[in-house]
């Protein structure tokens, strides 16, 4: 009986420590909890509140990887639960500097999650690179540079956005849960 005891605390630790780290973390803060106490954890890390545009979104500024960058904070509609991290970086009207933060940005999360699960860099027709209308294809949508990583946690997303602005996603694996079955019980309220 005492064996029993002892390999069910083992396993009620082991199961405690487990759950303690099962999120995806942003600047050390891990993606759990409700969105307030995100922030809070955000403005401790030198972060500044813009704006709460809706009720379950924060907008903050501050830096991450060196630079000054906005920070959109998604949480699920009911509980708040934090589920995802989107990082904006300054817009920028160059196609080379564009091009070249973005390999930046892969090689510095490639260093630390190693290789992106997947990744493409091409333009659709009529552009093409080196063509001087890479930035108009980028507006349209005919340009796609992005690589993802896949973490037992979570997902990590690098890519240029349609507005010249690179951008990085953080996603909580357990948390989109949360935030699915939260809609889908709103969505179902609803008919």
């Amino acid at each position: 009986m005492k064996k029993i005891y002892s390999l069910f605390l083992v396993l009620f630790i082991a199961n405690y420590i487990y759950s303690q780290d099962s999120h995806i973390e942003f600047k050390g803060i891990s993606l759990d909890g409700s969105l307030s106490s995100f922030v809070e954890k955000m403005e401790k890390n030198g972060f500044t509140l813009q704006k709460s545009p809706r009720e379950h979104v924060a907008l903050m500024k501050g830096l991450f990887t060196g630079k000054w960058v906005e920070v959109l904070i998604l949480s699920s509609p009911k509980t708040k639960t934090v589920w995802k991290v989107s990082v904006y970086y300054s817009k920028q009207e160059s196609w080379t500097s564009l091009k070249s933060d973005y390999n930046e940005m892969v090689e510095l999360f490639t260093k630390k999650y190693g290789e992106p699960k997947d990744h493409f860099e091409f333009f659709s027709s009529p552009y093409y690179e080196g063509d001087g209308y890479e930035l108009q294809a980028l507006r349209k949508e005919k340009c796609n540079y992005i690589s993802f990583w896949t973490l037992d946690k979570g997902g990590i997303i690098v890519d240029i956005n349609q507005y010249g602005q690179i951008q990085v996603r953080y996603e909580d694996k357990v948390n989109v849960k949360i935030k699915e079955k939260e809609e889908d019980e709103n969505s179902l309220n609803d008919i």
